[in-house]
């Protein structure tokens, strides 16, 4: 008996730690409130190291599970959109109020970071974005 009742305590525990690792969808792991780390790329040295400094202590991004986003800190404090992820979780679609929607690319998002790259040039800017859960 004592046998019967170990198997079927390692059978639900087995079934509970199985079903508790299920992979989270980009959807999923992009909803938090992030903060930049990191400016790179060809673009980022058009930008001040000042300015990176003061974002890297100031500059955030929520996204939030019903498909808004806001921006805290610096300049953009305030601003707030809608985004979805593409299928794939290739691709972050963000929009400002009733302005055009802006693409990035997403190369990296983990529970831990979030690395994105806009889609078309800004301006002449090919910046690459850092960011770790804030």
């Amino acid at each position: 008996m004592k046998l019967y009742s170990a198997c079927i305590v390692t059978i639900l525990a087995a079934f509970l730690f199985i079903s508790g690792c299920k992979e989270k969808s980009a959807k999923d792991l992009i909803v938090k409130k992030w903060k930049f780390t990191e400016i790179s790329g060809p673009g980022a040295a058009q930008i001040p190291d000042s300015m990176k400094q003061e974002m890297y202590k100031t500059a955030t991004m929520e996204f939030k599970k019903d498909g808004t986003w806001e921006a805290g800190g610096m300049v953009s404090a305030g601003q707030k959109g809608t985004y979805s992820v593409s299928e794939d979780g290739k691709s972050l679609i963000s929009k400002e109020g009733s302005g055009t929607p802006d693409t990035l690319m997403i190369l990296e998002l983990t529970e831990t970071k979030m690395v994105v790259n806009p889609k078309t040039m800004d301006e002449g800017r090919n910046v690459q974005l850092t960011m770790k859960p804030n």
